[in-house]
Order: structure tokens, then C-alpha cells, then sequence
């Protein structure tokens, strides 16, 4: 059974899941940018609108950058007093009290790990504390990973939806929502976009893109990045919808060792990272759903990828493997449209 993990909230960098945003068109809209630190990556948001103003984009975007930042508070396994946190301390021992928005996102995540069988799993941070490959130079002793894998199954997390509650079985337990709650939080800040009169958005939330309306004409562009090139792109979208485009990538946060890369995306059946793949983005409408996915199918690889796609509606990815060969999966043509390089 394949499980893998992505490292959480405040150690999370753009590299997990990077993309090229290239807003164009012919369009005289204006275009205005912000961005702040949260979630432990840079968060950007872009707004257009004939008749918008620079006051009325900073106002609207603050109020979406403030929705950002208190579901961090309350999904963030970095913060000592969240609910999170407190699962994990309590591990073993009692349910702690959690919020409906927690009881979401972990109901999607218990989801997509018994889709998935296990290839995505919130379970994943005693491997996750383990794995630090910004600061490691070499992989850690077998006999540790051993251990943190003994730890790691999405089968012991009990969320009880009607009381409200989250309860992690086993002394030493601990979850991280990195790697679905940016795209949660991606999707209520736009939400809050469109909600101020602004619906035609980018959300960037450190790689995790939700794109809402269009940008004049010709509507929203961006490109995936090419693994092997930093700041080069092997394949530009046109978006052609609202929707979520999520990149999971080896090609930022690794380190290499006697000749080979370990980057963060691990396979906790073997507790290293996975092999197989380069990158990964997935298309959905759920910018959640998404980057759960995007995570999974790093592991999975092309083949049961595109088995789960085809069962699953609303879900595309476009696949890169180790042999710099393209898979693609799902109806990707609903999504985007495909540019070239």
C-alpha cells in the first residue's frame, strides 16, 4: 500500500508545487497585485476589472489575505495553541474539539486516502519531522524512518463529523494539512474576491492556483515549469474555465546524495521520496480536491493516475516522468487549453 506525504504550513516554499503565472491579453483592464507571507509561502493575489480601482483591489484583497491567514491559525500544525497541534499532543490519549472548516478538509483528505489507498495521507508528519531536505546532506538512518513510518496511516485518524471532534489513535501521531489546505484556503479567498466585486482573480497560495473569471479577452495563461530548467516552462495553459491548476514538483526542495536527488514528496510505504516522476498538475474545479491529488498521483505515477481519474469526474492532470515523457489523464481540454512551450 503506497502512502507519500508534503511537508506542512511554515517549511512549505513555492517550490512543492510551482508555477509560471504569464497574465496577457489585449484587454485594457487594469491589473493589480498583492501579496503576503502565510501558510509558510508567498501568497499572491491579481484582480482585473474595467472599472476597478488600486483602493478597491487592496481593500477587497486584505479582506481575502485575512481569510487566509485565520484558516492558517486554525489549520496549521507550526502553531502550538491550533487544533492541529493539539491532536497531535493529545495523541493516543483523547479527542480534541475541532472547527467545521478542520472537519471539511479532513473529510476530503480521509477521502482521497481511501481513493487513493493511502498514496495521500495527512498521518504523514513524524516522517514529515524527519525528512528535512532544505537542511539534510544525506537521507536519515534507516532505523528512524522505520520508526516514523510505524506512525503513519490515515486509518488511525478518527474525525467524528457530528461532534465535532478529531482523535489520533496512537501515542506519537500527527497530521499536517499542507498539502490540502492551501488549496482549501485558496478557494475561500477567492470566494471573498468575488464576494467584494471582483471575480475575475488569481489566487497563487505558494504554487496552489485558483484562476476565477478572465483577464479581458483572451483570458488567464500559465505555464508549468520545466524540471530540468529553472524559470523555463515546457508547456503554456490557456485557462478556459474557473477552476484550480496544482503542480507538485522534484525540481526545488531536494538535496543529492551519491549521485541521486531525494526531494520532499515521500512514499511512506518505503519512507523515501517517490520515484517515477518530475512533476504533476492537476486540474479541478475544488482547488482542495487538487492539491491532494496532485500529491497522490506524484506517487502513483501515470498508470493508476489515470485509472482514479477515470473514475473520479472533474479531475485532469498533465504528467512529466523521469523519462521527460508527457501523460496525460482525464479530460484536460475541459480545463485548459494547451500552448506549447
Amino acid at each position: 500500500m503506497k502512502k507519500t506525504i508534503r511537508i506542512g504550513f511554515l517549511v512549505i516554499l513555492a517550490a512543492a508545487m510551482t508555477f509560471l503565472l504569464a497574465c496577457r491579453g489585449k484587454g485594457t483592464e487594469p491589473v493589480y497585485e498583492a501579496q503576503r507571507a502565510l501558510m509558510g509561502t508567498i501568497v499572491k493575489i491579481k484582480g482585473t476589472g474595467k472599472d476597478l480601482s488600486r483602493e478597491r483591489f487592496d481593500a477587497v484583497s486584505g479582506q481575502a489575505f485575512d481569510e487566509i491567514a485565520r484558516l492558517e491559525r486554525e489549520m496549521s500544525e507550526w502553531l502550538p495553541d491550533s487544533p492541529i497541534s493539539l491532536a497531535a499532543r493529545f495523541s493516543g490519549r483523547k479527542a480534541v474539539p475541532v472547527s467545521e472548516e478542520i472537519v471539511t478538509v479532513v473529510d476530503l483528505a480521509l477521502s482521497v486516502s481511501r481513493r487513493t489507498e493511502g498514496a495521500f495521507d495527512i498521518s504523514f508528519k513524524p516522517l514529515g519531522r524527519l525528512w528535512k531536505v532544505e537542511s539534510r546532506k544525506e537521507p536519515p538512518p534507516e532505523d528512524q524512518i522505520r520508526a516514523a513510518r510505524a506512525l503513519v496511516d490515515y486509518r488511525n485518524i478518527v474525525l467524528d463529523k457530528e461532534r465535532r471532534t478529531l482523535y489520533l489513535k496512537r501515542p506519537g501521531m500527527a497530521i499536517g494539512l499542507g498539502a490540502i489546505a492551501k488549496g482549501y484556503a485558496a478557494g475561500r479567498a477567492v470566494q471573498v474576491m468575488r464576494q467584494g466585486g471582483i471575480p475575475d482573480a488569481i489566487v497563487d497560495a505558494g504554487g496552489d492556483l485558483y484562476f476565477s473569471g478572465k483577464k479581458g479577452a483572451e483570458g488567464w495563461t500559465c505555464g508549468i515549469q520545466d524540471p530540468d530548467r529553472k524559470g523555463g516552462t515546457v508547456l503554456r495553459l490557456r485557462v478556459r474555465k474557473d477552476c484550480s491548476v496544482v503542480t507538485s514538483g522534484d525540481y526545488e526542495r531536494f538535496f543529492e546524495y551519491k549521485g541521486r536527488r531525494y526531494h520532499h514528496i515521500l512514499d511512506t510505504r518505503t519512507g523515501y521520496p517517490a520515484v517515477g516522476v518530475r512533476s504533476v498538475t492537476v486540474m479541478a474545479a475544488d482547488p482542495a480536491v487538487a492539491d491532494a491529488y496532485a500529491t497522490a498521483f506524484f506517487v502513483l505515477g501515470p498508470e493508476r493516475a489515470s485509472r482514479i481519474v477515470a473514475e473520479i469526474p472533474g479531475v485532469a492532470f498533465i504528467m512529466i516522468d523521469d523519462k521527460g515523457r508527457f501523460w496525460r489523464g482525464g479530460q484536460v481540454s475541459e480545463f485548459v487549453e494547451e500552448e506549447g512551450g
